[in-house]
Formats: C-alpha cells, structure tokens, sequence
C-alpha cells in the first residue's frame, strides 16, 4: 500500500480485510471481502498476502470479481514439501477454472515504472530499457537499484518465485515483443516447463535482443538451497552452459557480472575481433592489464609499424613503450591519448580501446572533465565499430575523490564511453559480447 501510494499508481486500489472493514489505510477505504468491490472499474490484478491455505479460496473469490490476474506474495507452498506442492496444484485448478493467470506463488511481484507499480520503497520511476526476471525477489530489488550505478533503468522487472503458472518461458516471450524492452536478462533457479520450449524460445528471442542469464544453484549446496527456496531442482550447469552455446545466451556467474553484462550490452558495440589496445601510464600496470585481458580471452596484438611511428612523431621513446601495451609515462596527457585513439582508430586488429587512469587527474584546475571525456570519445569516428573502455583507478579515499568519480562515470557513460571497476570484468564482458556476435553471424 506504501508502495502504490509513493509511487502515485493512477488507478483505484481496494484494501480488502474483514479485520478492518470500513477502515482507512493510507487514506484508502477497507473493504471486508472482495465481493463487496466496485463493480465500476474491472479489477486488473489481485495481490494476496493471505497464509498459503487461503489463497485457493481467495482466488476463487477473485475470479467471480472477473479479475484477470492474480500475484501470490505468500509462501508455504512446494519449496515446503509434499504438501505445499498439493496446495499449488489446487491453487492451480481454481485459477483456470476461473480463467485467472497467477504470477508466483512465493514472489515480489511487479516492477513497472511507466504503470508507477513498485514491489518495495524508493524504487526509481524512471523507464528503461531492460527487462530483469527473477526467481528471487532479493535479486529483483537489488538489481533495479544497480543498474542505477551502471547508467540504466528498467522497463520492467518480475519475480516469479514458484512459477506454477505464468512461468520464465511467458515472460522470454512477452519481453521479446516488448517495444520498452532491448536488453532481457534473467536470475535462474530452476525451469517448471520442458526444456526443448524454453531453448527453442531462446534461439528465437537472442536473434532479436540479447538474453543474459545468471544460473543460480550451480554447484551441490547450491542446489539444496534452490530446492528450498523455490521448490525446484536446479540441473546440472554443463547442460546450461551447453544451451548457451546452442541458443546465444550470455551466461553470467554472480551479480556483479549481471549488472556488467546488462551494461556491455547496452553501451557497446559487438567487436569485430578479440584484439584489444591497452593505453596505461607504467609498465606495472600494463603487465597486469594484459594479463587480465589474454586470461579472460582478448587479444593484445603489436599495433602496426605505422601506427607505431605515427605516435613517435608526439611521444618520445624515452620512458615509453608504444607497441602495445601502450606505457606512456609522463607523456599520457589528455591530449597526447587523445592523438594516440584516433590512430588506434584505423588499426583494423583492434576493436577494444582499453584506458586506465585516475579520474582526479582530470578534475585541476587546468583541465576540464567533461571537455576531456567528450575529446576521448570524438577521437573515434561515427561509423568506427570500435569502444572505448576506461578502467578508473583512484588511491585517494576522501569525499572529494568520491564526488569526482561519480561525476567521472555520468559523464563518461554520457559519452559513449564504458566503466569497469577492473579489467578482469572488462575483459569478460567484451568477449562474451564478441561470442554474442559471433553466434548471431553464424546464424545469419
């Protein structure tokens, strides 16, 4: 009710409970049962938080109203055992012989923000253009607020929890089609319906719009806590790991590598190849950074004998090493690096241009940062296929570098231009994207 009141939902809203009948909650009247509703506006969604052994019943009651769907918030079903699972399939037989779709049981529910519907508080109504479904309502909230630290916003996220009825597969469907959406992604448990669907489903949607899948209950313990959690087995992860291979999904491991993922792909462009330029300003750093980058499958090629005695004419050899890694010392200006992208830009080995340096150094007196940045992101042409990644490394911990380095992300984000915490995530998601481009041109 907090939720649907601070998020300004346009339509009515029925409290229903005999306990206060005739009450108000938040300025709303209380309704005793949902038979005394209005009949003037048709009821689109009915939202239970009853004990489990009621919900049988108070669908059926939802269903006389001519309600359409209904969203179980209570637990207490299959992840309880044998007889929560009876208690689903009943739950299940009112809601079709009353013609209604159930989203859950054991779920957050919805998050819409062009509807201005919220599962918790605060939640940004600002819409977007990626889709989150979830088996856990935890992720579902953590991710809507994530995604705000990484530049975007969401057109819908769902927590599906048991999915009896409306389950992964309606909703890969559903987002497919969804003008508001370009980015699916996706926190899986376990799947209720046949495998061959759900894979089938995929290779249709990952021609359209990526899918990236973060598969929860990997490993033996992990599997124990998906059966307790939402009723279901979780399957083995070489199966899964295999789908992706046949269906385009972008598998992810964790959380952090999500909200990465959902940013690669909606902020770069599929490289062409692996090869990747590293531009640091010292040898340590740019040992680090290939390593980093060959272990998790990019390229770090020579550039070429022309490109190399281009920049020669600006940088002096001494205390540089301009092959690649590109070390440039005390020479790594902003306008030297400057000079530097825009001859990367006609090096066709290379579709990656990796940067690090410490956002401070661009916020003097003598600098502008959002000057900078936006002479970073001109320095590649329109039409060049190429990124720009920037790695910000900042050793000052006080207010001041805190401020400079969220000014530092809006702007470069602004800009074309993507942020990654370290090149380990940089590199796992330009070559999982690379692997996206490549599947799409082997389908082609």
């Amino acid at each position: 009710m907090e939720a649907l009141k601070e998020y300004d939902y346009p339509g009515p809203i029925y409290p229903v409970n005999p306990k206060y009948e005739g009450e108000e909650i938040q300025g709303v009247k209380v309704y005793g049962s949902i038979s005394s509703l209005p009949d003037d506006i048709p009821i689109d969604l009915g939202i239970i938080a009853v004990p489990a052994k009621f919900t049988p019943q108070i669908v059926e009651e939802l269903g006389d109203k001519g309600a359409l769907f209904a969203h179980i918030f209570s637990s207490g079903y299959s992840e309880l055992g044998e007889e929560g699972k009876k208690l689903e399939q009943e739950l299940l037989e009112k809601a079709k012989k009353n013609n209604i779709r159930i989203l859950g049981p054991n779920c957050m529910g919805i998050y819409n923000p062009k509807s201005r519907i919220g599962f918790s508080h605060r939640l940004p109504m600002v819409n977007g253009p990626v889709a989150f479904v979830s088996q856990s309502g935890g992720n579902a909230h953590r991710v809507a607020f994530a995604g705000i630290m990484k530049g975007y916003y969401f057109s819908k996220i769902v927590s599906l929890g048991n999915q009896i009825d409306l389950d992964l597969v309606d909703f890969l469907n559903y987002f497919r089609a969804d003008p508001d959406t370009k980015v699916i992604s996706m926190y899986i448990e376990n799947i209720k319906r046949s495998g061959n669907e759900f894979v089938q489903q995929l290779k249709e949607t990952t021609k359209e719009k990526p899918v990236i899948i973060w598969k929860g209950g990997k490993l033996e313990a992990g599997n124990s806590a998906v059966k307790s959690h939402t009723g279901g087995l979780a399957g083995n992860i070489k199966l899964w790991e295999s789908m992706a291979r046949q269906t385009g999904v972008i598998l992810v491991n964790n959380f952090l590598e999500l909200i990465e993922m959902i940013q690669t792909s909606l902020y770069c462009k599929i490289p062409n190849n692996l090869g990747t330029a590293l531009i640091t300003g010292g040898g340590g750093p740019a040992v680090e950074l290939t390593d980093e980058c060959e272990a998790f499958g990019l390229k770090v090629p020579k550039i070429t004998e022309k490109a190399q005695n281009m920049i020669k004419e600006f940088i002096p050899e001494v205390n540089s090493n301009l092959s690649n890694p590109l070390e440039f010392g005390a020479n790594g200006g902003p306008e030297n690096m400057t000079k530097v992208m825009r001859i990367l830009d006609k090096e066709t080995h290379i579709s990656s241009i990796m940067i690090t340096y410490n956002p401070e150094w661009y916020s003097s007196e003598d600098l502008n940062l959002e000057e900078t940045i936006k002479n970073f992101a001109n320095s590649i042409s329109p039409d060049s296929n190429k990124n720009i990644i920037s790695l910000h490394n900042s050793s000052r911990a006080r207010k001041e570098s805190i401020d400079i380095i969220n000014e530092f992300y809006s702007k470069t984000l602004e800009n074309g231009i993507v942020v990654y915490d370290s090149a380990q995530a940089a590199a796992k998601c330009i070559h999982r994207l690379w692997s996206y481009g490549k599947y799409l041109k082997n389908r082609t």
